[in-house]
């Protein structure tokens, strides 16, 4: 965490997330007291499901998540107190960071709620977990290099001042709208009534000019709301261009890719540097069967394993004593082999 707090700084609007580990809980909070930390929205419900089940817990914890306003998420969570208290004190005392949008701060203009930007960084590297620690990391700098230059090359090939995906994502929200009404109170000010996806009416106020809506979709994600894009539409003289935040235009994309990963030689080509000292490798002993590459599912993913094994070495779950990988040291600081010596006491009392 330190090195990553000497890679990033700590920016206003910094946005960590990770899962629910209280190891990262702990280096998160000493590093990056003054970052907003946030849960995987992902593990909390697969962990959540895991204790308690039903549809009540379906229809409301992921809306709940949802809700980018207080009064809607408390409606939500009201709905689960009242089937299980006890449900609500788990997620308060396990999953005590932010996990739901109306807890954002409306400096990140990101509403993400999973971790799927580092799935999407494990599932390029999972074939290189087998190589060496050199080979690994020169194998992620030559991806990431690949990486940006593919996006600086879409970068000049794009036109306009917003990115397209947005421009196609808020084209698709405008074709969908229901709107009822908007009464202008002012030039910037407005209130806009829409059809819920329940064919209930809503109203809204918009203000224009700091770009905000009561919903807080528009300040927390920086693109403009469902009521937003009703006023905007319906006013010749306006371009939805204008009131997306600037993290949406192409010149902040173009500023992100800027920079180039220079190009490295081969492994021998690399200069010698002297450490000062030999490092050797650890005296331990590899537990027989394959190495695991593959990762054990989880209970909410496809083609997942329900079936609980325990390990009787590692206490562990998904595998058997014999293919454990528990690493066992070989000997000792004065030369005696203590698996072996282990195991020799082992069949002289069962003999007995």
């Amino acid at each position: 965490m330190h090195q990553l707090r000497r890679a990033v700084g700590s920016p206003q609007g910094l946005v960590i997330c990770t899962d629910a580990c209280k190891g990262l809980e702990n280096a998160v909070g000493a590093v990056f007291h003054e970052a907003e930390y946030r849960e995987c929205m992902r593990y909390l419900y697969a962990n959540f499901m895991k204790h308690y089940t039903g549809d009540v817990f379906t229809s409301h914890l992921y809306p709940a998540a949802r809700s980018y306003t207080e009064e809607l998420f408390r409606w939500h969570m009201k709905k689960i107190y009242d089937f299980t208290p006890d449900a609500i004190e788990y997620l308060q005392t396990h999953h005590n960071q932010i996990w739901y949008r109306c807890g954002f701060s409306e400096d990140s203009k990101c509403d993400y709620l999973t971790n799927n930007v580092s799935e999407s960084f494990i599932s390029q590297v999972k074939h290189m977990k087998g190589l060496l620690i050199h080979e690994l990391v020169d194998g992620i700098r030559e991806m990431v290099m690949e990486k940006r230059f593919l996006r600086r090359k879409c970068a000049r090939e794009m036109a306009g001042d917003i990115l397209p995906s947005v421009i196609k994502e808020l084209n698709l929200i405008s074709n969908h709208l229901k709107v009822v009404k908007v009464a202008v109170s002012d030039d910037d000010f407005a209130e806009v009534t829409l059809l819920d996806d329940w064919n209930n009416p809503k109203r809204h106020t918009v203000d224009l000019v700091n770009k905000k809506c009561n919903c807080r979709a528009w300040q927390i994600s920086g693109k403009p709301c469902r009521h937003a894009l009703a006023w905007i539409l319906s006013n010749r003289d306006l371009q939805i261009k204008v009131f997306v935040h600037q993290y949406y235009s192409v010149a902040m994309f173009r500023a992100a890719y800027a920079d180039r990963v220079l190009p490295m030689p081969n492994r021998a080509d690399w200069p010698q540097v002297e450490l000062g000292f030999k490092l050797f490798p650890p005296l331990q002993r590899r537990a027989a069967g394959r190495p695991r590459v593959v990762g054990i599912r989880g209970s909410m993913e496809e083609r997942a394993n329900r079936k609980k094994v325990r390990c009787r070495r590692c206490k562990g779950f998904g595998n058997f004593a014999k293919t454990c990988k528990l690493v066992e040291p070989t000997e000792d600081d004065f030369g005696i082999d203590e698996a072996a010596t282990f195991a020799s006491l082992k069949r002289r009392l069962n003999k007995s």
